[in-house]
């Protein structure tokens, strides 16, 4: 016999026996519940019961006379990892482990299940869904999102040594206005093949591109702020902002000034290029083909970087679950239609919301999901007015997507998503999936701050996945050369690579 848990058996064991020793005893008496806890001092033994201090008030008996007379009557021939129960201590009951038997089937146990031992297996198996990293397909995983393949996939493995079916999911957010740029500047180049790693190349094209088409954008507001006799305040204040941008351009000419010189060039050819990124954006909502072709394969490029990123991690999925999918096979308009039955959505301005907090009072759902009194959940915006939808109604049509496939799912996603991720459940409420909304789980983290330095992927500030890993396996390299010179170049490398990548997995862990 093996097993993954000894003292499990040893905590049953004595359990049983004592029980079995009630029912003799006293066999008018139910016990519902019997409770063992860790002695103060291993000299009382592994486990000790204090059951005969309950028992004294039902029958009037001493404690210490009530755990003489169970432990007398105590079946000897059932023990198997018990050496000796004792009565003690004006009436607990002491149980003694055999170490013989005890480490003989601990050493068995880790002999035959090897990495399964210890992990103890679930008495109720689920299908479990892990939606994890999930970087938007614009620009390289940077170092302030690393943590989130990291929790993501230890949080997988954890749930799969406990016998859970875990499918690893990752939704790719190719629907909205940042996919729209990126699409914008890769056709305004020509839909170059990119240079070096895609995902690297395709974010220095969305850098650029969101650089110039921001300076395009606060140049037109300045001049129609000036032309309305706008107040000085607001003129300060995009002037500043437009100061930021030029800033920002001239260290991106600096950077990528083959990029930045083309997409100038060809940006500057369009009178309004911010309407240009909007068009786009709808079209692709809208499925039309050509913007389809263009933002899928713009995305690709950036997906195909990331697989290459996450394989060196030993990061994989089961699945990669497009946004835009959901949006073409009118899953999306389906839930708003849904939400529309409802008492909870309104029209402002063209606008469509979601009132969120009527849901909580009426539902009385605010101890559920953990509120305080005085907190309102705000509105949640389902459509804008120009017919496009946002992040969190697309991801209510996955969710429900999901469910379809599992009975519980984990969404590991940033501490600044807390709010998305309660409107969320509360439209699975409001909509009636309260199964759904209980087994959804947020598996929240903090955001990674670096001193004096504020990452932005839209101004090309950012330290990559990929450097971080290169430079702690460059500096493992150094250290085993220095280490073990006569170590074949093929073995030091591969050392290096174990040992550089296995100390910037850690990083991406909370601290």
């Amino acid at each position: 016999m093996v097993t993954e848990n000894p003292f499990a058996l040893f905590r049953s064991e004595c359990k049983n026996v004592v029980e079995d020793a009630i029912k003799k005893v006293f066999p008018e008496i139910r016990i519902t519940s019997l409770q063992l806890e860790k002695p103060p001092n291993p000299e009382f033994g592994q486990l000790a019961s204090s059951l005969c201090f309950e028992l004294a008030k039902q029958t009037g008996e001493k404690p210490f006379s009530l755990a003489r007379r169970l432990v007398e009557n105590v079946d000897r021939s059932k023990f198997h990892l018990i050496e000796r129960v004792m009565p003690a201590g004006g009436g607990y009951i002491n149980f003694y482990a055999d170490f013989a038997k005890f480490s003989a089937l601990t050493l068995e146990s880790v002999r035959q299940l090897d990495a399964d031992y210890g992990f103890v297996k679930t008495g109720k198996p689920l299908k479990i869904i892990v939606e994890h990293t999930s970087v938007n397909p614009l620009h390289p995983i940077h170092i302030g999102q690393a943590r989130n393949p990291m929790l993501g996939d230890s949080l997988a493995r954890i749930l799969e040594a406990r016998g859970h079916k875990v499918s690893r999911h990752y939704y790719i957010d190719d629907v909205g206005r940042q996919t729209a740029v990126i699409a914008y500047g890769y056709k305004k180049l020509g839909k170059p093949k990119p240079e070096g790693k895609p995902d690297h190349y395709i974010g220095r094209i969305y850098t650029v591109t969101s650089c110039l088409v921001e300076i395009n954008r606060l140049k037109k507001e300045l001049e129609l702020a000036k032309q309305t006799s706008a107040v000085p305040e607001e003129i300060a204040k995009i002037n500043r902002e437009l100061d930021e941008w030029m800033s920002i351009a001239v260290e991106l000419k600096e950077r990528f000034p083959e990029i930045f010189e083309k997409l100038l060039e060809k940006i500057g050819e369009d009178e309004d290029p911010e309407n240009e990124v909007n068009s786009l954006n709808r079209a692709y909502e809208a499925g039309e083909e050509e913007a389809k072709k263009l933002i899928r394969e713009v995305s690709q490029f950036c997906l195909q970087g990331f697989k290459e990123t996450l394989a060196r991690m030993d990061v994989f999925y089961d699945s990669w679950d497009w946004e835009s999918d959901l949006v073409w096979n009118h899953s999306v308009s389906e839930v708003l239609q849904r939400l529309k039955t409802t008492p909870y959505v309104f029209t402002l301005g063209g606008v469509l919301e979601f009132e969120a907090e009527k849901v909580v009072r009426e539902l009385n759902l605010r101890r559920k999901l953990g509120l305080r009194e005085n907190y309102e959940v705000p509105p949640l915006t389902l459509m804008r007015a120009d017919g496009t939808t946002l992040y969190t109604t697309r991801d209510i049509a996955y969710t429900l997507r999901k469910f379809s496939k599992a009975e519980k799912v984990i969404n590991v996603i940033g501490m600044e998503q807390s709010l998305a991720q309660l409107q969320l459940r509360i439209a699975l409420y409001a909509l009636g999936y309260e199964k759904y909304a209980d087994n959804l789980v947020h598996f929240a983290y903090n955001l990674v701050t670096l001193p004096g330095y504020k990452m932005s992927s839209r101004r090309g500030r950012y330290i990559t996945l990929d450097e971080a890993v290169d430079e702690a396996v460059k500096r493992a390299y150094e250290e085993v050369s220095k280490r073990s010179p006569k170590l074949p170049e093929e073995e030091k490398r591969k050392i290096a690579e174990f040992v550089g990548v296995g100390a910037v997995e850690p990083c991406g862990m909370p601290l």
